[in-house]
This record gives C-alpha cells, sequence and structure tokens, in this order.
C-alpha cells in the first residue's frame, strides 16, 4: 500500500496534494451537507404540524423586540423633581404679607397720631387758656377703609412680581378685616397659617394631590385659637399658598424611558431552539418565527451552507501552506496529508453517525465520540500540527453537525468538550501508542471526566442527577473508546504509511513465506545461520532500545541471496563434500561470495520486500575485508590490492544495522570453532567489535561505544547460551 502510494504521487507530482485536498473538501462537505443544506417547508397555517421543526440559526425578531422596548416604555413611571426651596419661598410671601400688613397700620396710627396732634396744637393757638379736658376732648378722624386698602396696595407695589402676584389673590375684604384686626391676634395668625404651610410642604406634593392637600391643611385650622372670620382669611392665604412643589420632569421621563428601552434584550430566535412541535397547530407566531429563520422562502438557511464552504475551504488552504512553510519534502507531506484526510474523514463519519442517534432522541450521545482518536493517531504517525490541526477542525466540524439538532447551549458544551478532550490526544509522545499505556490512558479518559464536570456544574445542573451520571459516564467512555480504537488500528495504520510495520514484518517473519521457505529447502544451512543470527540481533538490539521485531526479520532476509550459489558457501555443504572453491581462484570465490550480497538485494527488491528490510541485505557485511580470500591471493601474488578483497558496502547506517553486521560475522565464526569456551567466544566478539571500530565500519550510524559494549554482551549471553561446551558421556564396555 505505501509503495503504490508513493508511486501514486510520483506519477501525479505537483497535483496529488491539491487533488488529494480537494477530494476530501468534497466528501467532508457531504457528509455534513445534510445539517446545512437549505429547506423550504410545505407548513401552513392553522394545520396541525407533521414534524418537529427547530431553529437553524439564531436570528433576531426585531418585531418582538420593538414590542417588548415598547411595553417596557409603557410601564416606566413618571420621573417628578422635588422643589424643597418652595416651602420657604412660599412662607417668605406669607411673612411678608403679615409685614405689610403691620407696617400700613403702623403707618395709620402714626398719621393719627400726627393729626391728633395737629388739632390740639391749633386748639392751644387759639386759645392759650384752654383746660386740658377740653384738649383731651378734641377727636381727629381715623383713614378709612378705603384709605388703607388704597395705602396697602401702594405698598404693594414695592415688591417682586411673584409676591405681590400671591398678596392679590386676597379679596379686598380679606385685606380689610386683616387690616382691622389687632396687632396679637394677627401674630397668632401668622404663626397658625406659617406652621400649616411648613407641615404640609415639607413634604412632595403632586399637582393632582394640591386639592386634597389644601383641604387637609385647612382642616388642620380647626385645632387653632383663630376664630371662625380669622379661619377663614387663613384658609384663603394657605389655599394661595400651598401649590405643587414635585413637578413633572418630562426630559428626565424621556430618558429614563430611553434607558429602559436600551436595557431590554433582543428577542432572540436561538438555534436548536423548537419552533413548531410535531402534532401542534401551527400558529401566525410560528409562522411569524419561521419566515424571519427563512426556511419558508429558503433564503436564511444558505449562510450555515456557506460557514460550512469557507471553514472546509480554510483547512484545505491551511494544509498545503503548512508543507510550504515548513519546506517538508513534497512526498513525505503527501504521506501525511492522505492520513490526516483519511482520519478526518472516518472522524466526521463517526461523528455524524451519533448525530443521527442523537436526532433520534438519544441524549448526550454526542459526547461519546472518540475526539482524541484523531489527535492522538495523527501525533503518534504524522506529526503533532497535524494533530493540533484536526482536532481544532474536528470541533470546528461539530458546531455544523450538532447545531440544528442540539441547540447552541449545548454545542457549545460539546465543542468545548470535543476542542480540550482532542488536545489530550496531542500529549502523547511520537513513540507506539502500546508502550505509553498508562500515560495514553490517563490523558484520553481521566481529563475528560474533569472537562465534563466543569462543564456540568457551569450550567448549573443537579450534579447527582441521572443526566449528570450519563454525561460523565459518556466523557468517561468517550476517552476509552479514543485509547481502545487508537490501539487496534495501530497496527494497520502502520501497514498503510510505515514500512516496518508490525503487522508487515510479522507476516514476513512466516517461515511459509516464498523465499524462507525456498532458502529452507535449498540452503537448509543458511536458513539456521540466519535464525541464529536473528536471535543474537534481536536480544542485543532491543538491549539498546531498538527495534527487536525488525532486526528479527531483517535477518531472516540477509543472506537469501546465497540462493543463487548456495553450494558455494560452507554452511550448506554435504557432508564429505569436497569445497568447491578449491577449484576455483581466489577471485572466482570472491565474485561468488560478494555476489550473495548484491544477488540478495535484487531477489528481495523482486520480491517488493521493504526498503529498509533491503538495506540491511546491502549493509551486513559493510565494506569489510574478506580475509581468506585476500589472504590466499597475497600468497600467491604481493600485489594484490585490499580494497580488492573489501565487500561493496555501504556501511551500517542505522544500529540494527551495525549489530546484524556484528551478529553476522560472530555466529558464523563462533560455529567454526572446534571447542568454543565463554572465554574465547567473549575475547573473539570483543576483537571483532574492536576491529570493526577500527576499520571504521560504524562511522555512518548513530550508534555509541557505550551500546556496543551492551551489544557485546548481549551476543556473548547469546553465543555462550548456543554454543556452550557439553560433557562427553562414557560408552559401557560389553
Amino acid at each position: 500500500m505505501r509503495r503504490n502510494l508513493i508511486r501514486l504521487q510520483k506519477k501525479l507530482g505537483k497535483l496529488y496534494i491539491p487533488s488529494i485536498l480537494l477530494l476530501t473538501s468534497v466528501i467532508l462537505f457531504f457528509i455534513m451537507y445534510s445539517t446545512v443544506k437549505p429547506t423550504a417547508l410545505d407548513i401552513e397555517l392553522f394545520q396541525v404540524a407533521d414534524e418537529t421543526i427547530r431553529a437553524n440559526a439564531t436570528v433576531e425578531d426585531t418585531e418582538k423586540t420593538k414590542e417588548n422596548k415598547e411595553t417596557v416604555a409603557s410601564t416606566v413611571s413618571p420621573v417628578y423633581t422635588y422643589n424643597p426651596d418652595l416651602k420657604d419661598i412660599q412662607t417668605s410671601k406669607v411673612e411678608i404679607l403679615f409685614a405689610t400688613i403691620d407696617e400700613v397700620i403702623q403707618e395709620s396710627d402714626k398719621k393719627y397720631d400726627a393729626d391728633l396732634k395737629e388739632a390740639r396744637k391749633k386748639a392751644t393757638e387759639g386759645d392759650p387758656e384752654i383746660s386740658a379736658e377740653k384738649l383731651s376732648e378734641i377727636k381727629v378722624s381715623e383713614l378709612s377703609e378705603e384709605e388703607m386698602l388704597r395705602l396697602f396696595k401702594e405698598k404693594l407695589s414695592n415688591l417682586d412680581d411673584a409676591t405681590k402676584e400671591f398678596i392679590d389673590m386676597l379679596p379686598d375684604w380679606a385685606v380689610s378685616d386683616l387690616l382691622s384686626t389687632n396687632e396679637a391676634t394677627l401674630s397668632g395668625m401668622r404663626e397658625s397659617i406659617i406652621s400649616v404651610i411648613s407641615q404640609f410642604m415639607t413634604h412632595p406634593i403632586k399637582s393632582e394631590e394640591v386639592s386634597e392637600i389644601k383641604v387637609e391643611a385647612n382642616n388642620s385650622l380647626d385645632y387653632s385659637d383663630l376664630d371662625s372670620n380669622n379661619q377663614r382669611i387663613a384658609s384663603l392665604i394657605i389655599d394661595n399658598a400651598i401649590v405643587e412643589n414635585n413637578t413633572y420632569n418630562a426630559n428626565a421621563t424621556e430618558q429614563k424611558k430611553i434607558e429602559e428601552m436600551a436595557n431590554v434584550p433582543p428577542s432572540l430566535i436561538l438555534q436548536g431552539q423548537v419552533i413548531v412541535q410535531e402534532g401542534h397547530v401551527v400558529d401566525s407566531n410560528d409562522m411569524h418565527q419561521l419566515e424571519l429563520l427563512g426556511v419558508l422562502d429558503n433564503s436564511f438557511s444558505k449562510q450555515s451552507l456557506y460557514g460550512l464552504i469557507v471553514l472546509i475551504f480554510t483547512q484545505a488552504l491551511l494544509l498545503y501552506y503548512l508543507g510550504k512553510s515548513r519546506k517538508i519534502d513534497r512526498i513525505e507531506h503527501g504521506r501525511q496529508i492522505t492520513f490526516y484526510s483519511i482520519i478526518m474523514i472516518v472522524s466526521l463519519v463517526l461523528m455524524k453517525s451519533l448525530q443521527l442517534l442523537q436526532s433520534s432522541d438519544i441524549d448526550y450521545i454526542g459526547l461519546l465520540y472518540p475526539a482524541a482518536l484523531a489527535s492522538t493517531l495523527l501525533t503518534a504517525f504524522g506529526s503533532r500540527r497535524f494533530g493540533i490541526l484536526a482536532n481544532g477542525f474536528t470541533a470546528a466540524f461539530s458546531i455544523f453537525i450538532f447545531s440544528p439538532e442540539s441547540g447552541t447551549s449545548f454545542s457549545i458544551i460539546l465543542v468545548l468538550f470535543y476542542l480540550l478532550s482532542g488536545m489530550m490526544g496531542t500529549m502523547i509522545t511520537r513513540t507506539k501508542i502500546t508502550n505509553q499505556f498508562w500515560s495514553s490512558f490517563i490523558w484520553v479518559t481521566v481529563f475528560n471526566a474533569l472537562f465534563i464536570s466543569s462543564f456540568i456544574l457551569y450550567l448549573n445542573m443537579h450534579f447527582w442527577s441521572q443526566q449528570v451520571f450519563l454525561m460523565i459516564f459518556y466523557a468517561l467512555l468517550s476517552g476509552v473508546i479514543s485509547y481502545l480504537l487508537a490501539v487496534l488500528l495501530s497496527p494497520y495504520i502502520e501497514v498503510l504509511f510505515e514500512e516496518n510495520a508490525v503487522l508487515t514484518l510479522t507476516e514476513l517473519s512466516n517461515p511459509n513465506s516464498p523465499l524462507l521457505k525456498e532458502l529452507l529447502t535449498k540452503a537448509p544451512g543458511t536458513y539456521h545461520h540466519s535464525l541464529m543470527v536473528a536471535n543474537l540481533s534481536a536480544n542485543a538490539v532491543g538491549a539498546i532500545g531498538g527495534d527487536s521485531l525488525f532486526a528479527r526479520v531483517a535477518c531472516y532476509y540477509h543472506d537469501v541471496g546465497k540462493l543463487r550459489h548456495s553450494i558455494f558457501f560452507v554452511e550448506n555443504l554435504p557432508p564429505g563434500m569436497e569445497n568447491p572453491h578449491n577449484l576455483l581462484t581466489p577471485f572466482e570465490s570472491k565474485e561468488i561470495i560478494f555476489g550473495h550480497v548484491s544477488e540478495g538485494v535484487k531477489m528481495l527488491k523482486a520480491a517488493k520486500m521493504p526498503q529498509s528490510i533491503i538495506d540491511i541485505c546491502a549493509q551486513h557485511h559493510g565494506t569489510t575485508l574478506m580475509k581468506y580470500f585476500y589472504v590466499t591471493a597475497k600468497e600467491k601474488d604481493e600485489s594484490v590490492l585490499e580494497s580488492d578483497f573489501r565487500y561493496p558496502g555501504p556501511k551500517p547506517q542505522t544500529k540494527e544495522a551495525a549489530v546484524i553486521n556484528i551478529a553476522d560475522s560472530a555466529e558464523a565464526a563462533v560455529r567454526s570453532m572446534s571447542h568454543p569456551t565463554k572465554e574465547s567466544i567473549e575475547k573473539f566478539v570483543h576483537h571483532l567489535i574492536n576491529g570493526r571500530i577500527t576499520d571504521g565500519q560504524f562511522d555512518e550510524c548513530s550508534i555509541s561505544l557505550r551500546e556496543l559494549k551492551v551489544v557485546e554482551k548481549a551476543i556473548c549471553e547469546g553465543l555462550n547460551g548456543t554454543f556452550h561446551s557439553r560433557i562427553e558421556y562414557p560408552t559401557l564396555t560389553k
């Protein structure tokens, strides 16, 4: 599959990634199209609804909002402005009234005294001897009522207009009675009137309350010492003095209405809200709301469709730009895009399935979606950047899938849950998921329960209710499903995108595979040698943290090239048969021995083996010297070059190749020892590794000296366990 994918990428070239992105975008669009497609309902006023209709978007009912604002404005209480200074102003007018009365009376008295004095003076001048008794009998006329009233009005001309207007409201007879009242009575009257005015004008008085307050004020005069006539005059003064002091403020009232109307929230039709219930009669309000939503004329609902198209386009653009900005190899970027597309399509198919279940009245089933699955797989097999992108876009796509069914509030909770749960999937390291069980399990399960608990508390739901337990259960199960699916799918994903996939290696390790079966039949010695090298290499590679399964399988195939000339390799010689190399020159033997590497590479390529196994076959001898035939040739001809007897290479490029290089030579050499001991095996392996280091065989791989020490120990233990000395059993003498 991987080779076919690479072949397709090379064939399409630069068009591969845009083609994959376009195809993925189209598939995703059709997965989500059913939830955003424009629909026109066949529904009539005052008819029974055949289905439950929910709002496909959040819109404002402007007419309802306006109506609500007018209702609030009509309930606003009028604003009144209380003027506490009016009490003092009105009482001061009363004070001025009585002061003017006193002033007129005093002037009248002064004029009377002056006239009397003048009359008596004239009588004395006319009759110097007039008696005192006669002088006392001389009288003059006092000011008449009209004269005093005229004098009073003359005094008013010096007052301000408001006070003059207040006093002018008293009838002439009342003023005349006051002018004819003694000082003590006037003083009592003034105090009573001012007391009553102060008592009632201290409190706010609206215009509609003035008449009532005047009646109460006049009634309070019944408890004064004034006679009936004076009470009547006092009532007139009080009626004029008590006025409205709490006036209606039109500007403030209007401002208050504006403020209250501004506080009225817009009347919204929320997405997911039930507009018409199945089996209910459709009324005019329902039709109005459906018209606002655009589902009757198929207009407004297109916005969700356009939003989905923009989001899908944004995803494709980001994925394309990601490879350009990081300058990733085109083949590698194409592989990651393909993997991302497959994961995203599968994820949305799962999400859509849960949405269909939720629309069938299975509450909260959307929480069961394995939100961490996509980000976990993409982080483990692709890159963390792709995991983050998939997490974000999966959460965003969930809005378009679930909102029409679950409403805005629950959709927001779903989006946040998917986002946070998926983020936990990006926390794993880029190693095999099965090798990080506890950390992966905790990331995608325990934290899911904490996330959903937080949202439940935010929604003010009763924590010990059945609904809450169901939501927490789904959230936990979502994490468990995410982890289990990631573990179950990992081997198959490896097959699709990794050369050294576990399933591929397991299949190749089957003895019934064509090459291994042929090797067992035609070159049993080489087959056995390969098994021994595989055991040694797997243990040693595992000890330094390498891929032991790959090392084992690669060893099974590293010598398949010997099938071409199996009889020329000593392990395949039948007992008693002469070594065919005795009939050849060292150069001819060298070519045959070298050929098992090049022939092996050709055979593995023909069998379409993974490139990594082909590389092991090419590198398992590196550029080491074929000492036996080199020495033989050197003995015959001193001009022979060492380079002619070195393997073509290349040198080991990986730790696994370096270990196999050592194990292959060690196993063959120890097998040839007549009586191998622990000491001789350890000494040989030590010198072998030192020789390879000195020869520079490990210069092109990342294996360290410390790791070589571990490899040396592991190989020695394996060889000692295989080639240990056995006791020689005695035979019975007959």
